[in-house]
C-alpha cells in the first residue's frame, strides 16, 4: 500500500473544485526564443514556479529545493558535488554519468547548456532564483540538440528600492554557507550583486567540497520599448571530493564510508568558470526583435579512481548569439504570431589525459582539440482563433563536430551531424478556467564530446560507433486553472531510437563509456494539483507513472527487448504543505515518494523505494531599519535509509551512493 498512498491522496484533492474566474498568468518558456502565452492555453506540457515568499527559508544547497513539484522531473545525486546533480525529465537525462545530459538548462535568457548537450550548474547562486519554468518533452523546435526538456530559470531582476541582504547558513556535516546580496536601484534599471561561499565536509568520508561565486546583473529600461541586460558570472570551485560508489555489502558494513580506490587516487574535481552576457529586446507596434550574445570559459581538472589517464584536465572556450523576429497581427476574434529566428553556438574543448599517480599527476597519454559548432534556424507560428490555439513550426540544425588528435596516433576526425525537427499543437479552451491539447514534437541529441573522447577500445579520437538519439513525442492533456485551485494531467508515449546509454568495463575499471540501444518505448502520465486552502495555507500534489522499456537492444547475446531503463522510477509523488502566516512566518513540508528503480540494462538489480521527506521555515524580526529573517529546517526527516544516487551499469556491482540520513540546518539574513 505505501506506494500508492500519494497517489490516493492526489486523486482525493482532485475533487475539489471551485468556480472562481481564470487569472492570466503570462510566462516565456525561453526568454530569448519563444513566444509568448497563456500558460493554461499553451498546447504543451508546461510548469512554473516562482519562490519569492519562500527564498530565505531554503538551504539553498542543490537545485532540486526549487524542482519539487514539477511531475515528469526526477532527481538523483543532490549530495555528490563532484558529479553534479542528475535531472531527468520523461527519461531525458538519466544516462548522464555526470552534469545534466538531454535537457536545455537556460539562465536569464543564456543558454548555460553548450551545443554538443553538457550542463552544469556548479555555476548557478541559489539564493538569487527568482522563478523557474520547465517544458516537459522533446521541444527541439525552440532548442536544438539535447532538448528533450527544458529548464528556464529566472533570477532576481526587480529592486524596489536599493538594499543589502548578508546572512549565513551552518547545517550538519561542517555546511557553512555565506552570501551577500546587493539590490541597486537606478533611475532606468536596477543592479543586482551576489556573493557567496559554500562548503561542507559532506555526509560520507571523502566527499566535501567548496565553492565561491560571484553575479552581476543590469537591467535597463530605455524609452521607446528598448531593454538591455547585462550579466557577468564568475566560479571558483578548488575542490569537490568523490566517495564513489560502494557495493550492497560495503553499505551494508558502513554508509558513510568513500569507496578505497577513491581515496586512494584522490578522486575529485576542480572547476573554475567565467561567463558574460547581453540581451535586448525592441518591440515596434506589430513587429519585436529579440537577440542576445554570451562568452563562457571553463577550466575543468579531474581525478578519477585509476592510473591509465586518470587525470584529465580540460579547457573550454564557449560562445554564441542568438536572434528572432516576431510579427504580430491582430483580426476581431484572432491573433497571429509568427517568429522568425536563430541560434549559433560554438565550443572548443582541448582535452588532455594524465597518468594519475596515487593522486600525483603522471605522463601525459591523451591530448586533443575538440569543437562542436552548431548553428540553428527556425520558424514557429501561433495562432489564436476563438476558443483554438494552433502552434506549430519547423527548425534546421547542422552541428558540425571536429577532433584534432595531437598524440602520436593522429587519429584525426570530422563530420556533420544535422537534423530536421518540428512540432505542431493545438489547444481548446473548454471553458474561461478549461483547456484541451494535443501535440506531436520531435527531438534529437547528438553524443557530448566528453562520450564521443570516450573509445571502449582505448584509442584516440572519436568513438564513430556513436550516433545520435532521436526521439519523437505525442501527447494529449488538459489544464484546470482558477485562482484557488488548479491541476492538470498529460498523457504521453515517445518512441526513440539509439538510445546513448552508460557502461563500464573490466578492463577499464570507473571509467564511463557509451553505446546506442535499438529503440525505446516511453509510456507515461504526468499529474499535478494546487489548492489553495486559504490566503496563507496551499497543497500541491503531483504524480508521474513512467512505464520506460527498451525496444530493440541486444547486449552481449542477451535480448533486453522489455527491460526497464535504468535509474527511472515507475512511480514518482510528491506532497507538499506550504504556510504563510499574517505576520510573514513561512514554513513548507515536501515529501517524496519514490519507487523502486533499478541499476542495470539487465534489471538484475532493483533499489528499493524510499519516502524522503523535507521540512524548512522562515521567521522574520524588524529591528529599526534592519530586517532579520531567521531560517531552518529538517531534511531526511523520518531518516530514512536510502541512496541518494545510483550509478548505472556500474562494474563490480557498485551502484550505491547512499543519501545522508535526518539533518539540520539553521541560518539568519539581514537585509538593510
Amino acid at each position: 500500500m505505501k506506494k500508492y498512498t500519494f497517489l490516493l491522496l492526489f486523486l482525493s484533492s482532485l475533487s475539489y473544485s471551485q468556480t472562481d474566474s481564470l487569472k492570466p498568468i503570462t510566462i516565456k518558456v525561453d526568454p530569448a526564443i519563444s513566444i509568448e502565452k497563456e500558460l493554461s492555453r499553451v498546447p504543451f506540457a508546461v510548469s512554473s514556479q516562482s519562490f519569492a515568499k519562500f527564498l530565505n527559508s531554503k538551504q539553498q544547497l542543490s537545485l532540486d529545493e526549487y524542482l519539487n513539484s514539477i511531475p515528469g522531473l526526477f532527481v538523483l545525486n543532490r549530495s555528490n558535488f563532484s558529479q553534479d546533480l542528475r535531472v531527468s525529465i520523461r527519461g531525458f537525462g538519466a544516462r548522464s554519468a555526470f552534469g545534466i545530459r538531454g535537457i536545455k538548462i537556460v539562465v536569464d535568457g543564456i543558454p548555460e547548456t553548450t551545443p554538443d548537450g553538457q550542463g552544469q550548474i556548479d555555476n548557478l547562486t541559489l539564493g538569487i532564483i527568482d522563478k523557474l519554468q520547465v517544458l516537459r518533452g522533446p521541444a527541439s523546435i525552440l532548442y536544438g540538440n539535447a532538448a528533450g526538456g527544458t529548464i528556464n530559470i529566472q533570477t532576481i531582476k526587480d529592486v524596489d528600492s536599493s538594499y543589502i541582504l548578508a546572512g549565513g547558513t551552518l547545517g550538519n556535516y561542517g555546511m557553512f554557507k555565506y552570501d551577500v546580496i546587493a539590490g541597486i536601484d537606478h533611475s532606468n534599471g536596477s543592479t543586482i550583486i551576489s556573493g557567496s561561499k559554500t562548503s561542507s565536509d559532506g555526509y560520507r568520508e571523502h566527499s566535501g567540497f567548496e565553492t565561491n561565486q560571484l553575479n552581476i546583473k543590469s537591467s535597463f529600461a530605455f524609452a521607446e520599448a528598448n531593454n538591455l541586460s547585462l550579466q557577468f558570472n564568475y566560479t571558483d570551485s578548488p575542490f569537490a571530493l568523490d566517495a564513489g560508489g560502494l557495493t550492497l555489502e560495503e553499505v551494508n558494513q558502513n554508509r558513510r564510508q568513500a569507496r578505497d580506490r577513491n581515496i586512494q587516487f584522490d578522486s575529485q574535481e576542480q572547476v573554475r568558470q567565467l561567463k558574460t552576457g547581453i540581451s535586448y529586446q525592441k518591440q515596434w507596434s506589430l513587429l519585436g526583435l529579440n537577440s542576445y550574445g554570451f562568452y563562457s570559459y571553463r577550466d575543468f581538472d579531474n581525478k578519477l579512481p585509476f592510473e591509465n589517464g586518470g587525470q584529465v584536465e580540460l579547457y573550454r572556450n564557449y560562445y554564441g548569439q542568438g536572434s528572432y523576429l516576431t510579427y504580430d497581427t491582430n483580426g476581431d476574434n484572432f491573433n497571429n504570431k509568427v517568429q522568425l529566428g536563430y541560434a549559433l553556438a560554438f565550443q572548443a574543448d582541448q582535452r588532455q589525459r594524465f597518468d594519475n599517480l596515487n593522486g600525483d599527476r603522471g605522463d601525459l597519454s591523451f591530448d586533443q582539440l575538440e569543437s562542436f559548432n552548431s548553428y540553428g534556424f527556425y520558424l514557429i507560428d501561433n495562432l489564436q482563433w476563438n476558443q483554438w490555439n494552433f502552434q506549430g513550426g519547423l527548425r534546421y540544425d547542422i552541428n558540425s563536430i571536429e577532433v584534432d588528435d595531437r598524440t602520436v596516433a593522429a587519429n584525426n576526425s570530422n563530420q556533420n551531424l544535422n537534423s530536421w525537427s518540428g512540432s505542431a499543437g493545438v489547444s481548446y479552451q473548454l471553458t474561461q478556467s478549461q483547456n484541451l491539447y494535443a501535440n506531436i514534437s520531435t527531438s534529437f541529441e547528438t553524443p557530448a564530446l566528453t562520450e564521443l573522447s570516450s573509445n571502449p577500445d582505448g584509442s584516440t579520437g572519436f568513438n564513430q560507433d556513436l550516433q545520435p538519439q532521436k526521439a519523437t513525442n505525442y501527447e494529449l492533456g488538459y489544464k484546470s486553472t482558477n485562482e484557488r485551485f488548479q491541476w492538470n494531467a498529460a498523457l504521453f508515449y515517445i518512441k526513440t531510437k539509439d538510445d546513448l546509454v552508460p557502461f563500464e568495463l573490466s578492463q577499464f575499471p570507473d571509467r564511463t563509456f557509451f553505446r546506442n540501444a535499438g529503440s525505446t518505448d516511453r509510456y507515461g502520465i504526468e499529474l499535478y494539483g494546487d489548492l489553495k486552502l486559504n490566503k496563507q495555507l496551499s497543497l500541491q500534489a503531483t504524480y508521474t507513472y513512467s512505464d520506460f522499456q527498451y525496444g530493440e537492444y541486444m547486449l552481449d547475446g542477451d535480448d533486453l527487448n522489455g527491460n526497464m531503463l535504468p535509474a527511472i522510477p515507475e512511480h514518482l509523488a510528491t506532497l507538499g504543505l506550504n504556510y504563510q502566516a499574517a505576520n510573514g512566518f513561512v514554513f513548507q513540508w515536501n515529501n517524496t515518494y519514490r519507487g523502486e528503480l533499478f541499476a542495470d540494462d539487465l534489471n538484475n538489480t532493483s533499489i528499493e523505494d524510499a519516502f524522503i521527506s523535507n521540512v524548512s521555515m522562515s521567521y522574520p524580526l524588524k529591528l529599526n531599519n534592519w530586517k532579520i529573517s531567521i531560517n531552518g529546517g529538517v531534511n531526511n526527516l523520518f531518516d530514512t535509509e536510502y541512496f541518494d544516487n545510483v550509478r548505472i551499469n556500474a562494474f563490480g556491482n557498485r551502484y550505491y551512493e547512499p543519501a545522508p540520513g535526518i539533518n539540520f540546518y539553521t541560518g539568519v539574513k539581514v537585509r538593510i
